[in-house]
């Protein structure tokens, strides 16, 4: 049976020969919304076989217990995801990609569709041509999404976390639930099942801090456009936050006064979490279970980059030290909700874990 919330999409994948019928007409010879007008009707029956996956897969949890025991009850959950996008079908060229995404598409996968002038291309190639005579020997195939930023960086953010709240002196007062979510990348499926079947009662966690890509966001960085779409450049400050006043004003207000008053100096950029904002980054991480059952949440990034979902996405390309900032905002998050006498106060109407997003 199928757990509540909202349902997932179906997906399928035809032959080029089932979407010329289904289209009619040679794949060629169609552009981008001729669907609309020469699509056909389809009548089918669709059977399948759900059997269990070869290999498991499965949230991580761990709670630090709360030291104060009229709050140790209550959890402030910090998350992450641990999965990404496997093995391409087909190896790619690394420094190809990496130059052509430079130039071309400098948001990665979130500009998929953005073809190369022919400036940009013979650009591409001048650049290509000038790595190649300086690194002779070095080109490689490459066909695995390593997801360094996204999201080792979020996995390992949580992991230091977690170090450095256990190493108090004094614990903070509420519990830290920490969750590394399995299948973010196939729609949020550990995030979802975990708020549908917490392992603490769901209206105990009072926030949850999601964690996705902190790795990048420097100044040759894209991490978001605008609703009109004009780039939107990271640099040694840059964060994103999305989603933190949606809820709880006061969860917004208290993050802007730790990265204030705590010396961290962060430049909060709020324009993905914009209403209707093109790129739906509030309905795209594991924050969104969350505040399906109307608990306050904060999504922190450093968004997207010419790696985003590419398998160029390497530990070598991190900025270690702005992740390490970043993460030093979010643990002073964490650690100033678990230690507050009451829990961010929430606004708006009820909410309907089944209904759908809306950015």
């Amino acid at each position: 049976p199928q757990a509540a919330g909202p349902p997932l999409a179906t997906t399928m994948m035809v032959t080029p020969a089932g979407a010329e019928m289904l289209l009619g007409g040679p794949l060629a010879n169609l552009k981008a919304g001729d669907g609309a007008v020469n699509g056909r009707t389809l009548t089918a029956h669709i059977a399948y076989t759900d059997v269990p996956t070869a290999f498991a897969a499965r949230n991580v949890i761990a709670i630090l217990p709360g030291s104060d025991p009229a709050l140790a009850h209550e959890y402030v959950a910090i998350g992450a995801h641990t999965d990404h996008l496997g093995i391409a079908e087909r190896a790619v060229d690394h420094d190809s990609l990496r130059i052509f995404n430079r130039i071309v598409r400098p948001g990665g996968a979130e500009q998929a569709g953005k073809d190369a002038t022919p400036a940009e291309r013979a650009d591409v190639n001048g650049h290509l041509a000038s790595w190649r005579r300086a690194h002779l020997g070095t080109s490689r195939l490459d066909s695995i999404f390593n997801g360094a930023d996204d999201d080792g960086s979020g996995a390992v953010a949580m992991l230091e976390i977690a170090r450095y709240l256990a190493s108090l002196p004094v614990k903070p007062r509420r519990s830290i639930l920490f969750v590394w979510h399995t299948a973010e990348e196939k729609g949020h499926l550990g995030s979802h099942w975990f708020v549908d079947h917490p392992t603490v009662p769901i209206d105990s966690i009072i926030a949850q801090l999601n964690i996705d890509m902190i790795g990048r966001g420097d100044a040759d960085d894209v991490p978001t456009v605008t609703a009109a779409g004009e780039s939107i450049h990271g640099g040694p400050d840059f964060i994103e936050l999305v989603g933190s006043r949606r809820r709880s004003r006061e969860l917004g207000d208290l993050i802007e006064h730790v990265n204030t008053t705590g010396g961290h100096a962060l430049k909060i950029d709020y324009t993905a979490d914009a209403p209707g904002h093109p790129s739906h980054d509030y309905c795209r991480s594991d924050h969104l279970e969350y505040a399906r059952y109307g608990i306050p949440v904060a999504f922190f990034t450093t968004g997207h980059h010419i790696d985003y979902h590419q398998v160029t996405d390497e530990a070598k390309y991190i900025d270690y030290h702005h992740m390490a900032r970043a993460t030093r905002l979010i643990a002073d998050v964490a650690l100033q909700l678990a230690n507050v006498d009451h829990r961010p106060r929430t606004d708006g109407t009820a909410v309907n874990p089944a209904a759908a997003c809306e950015q």
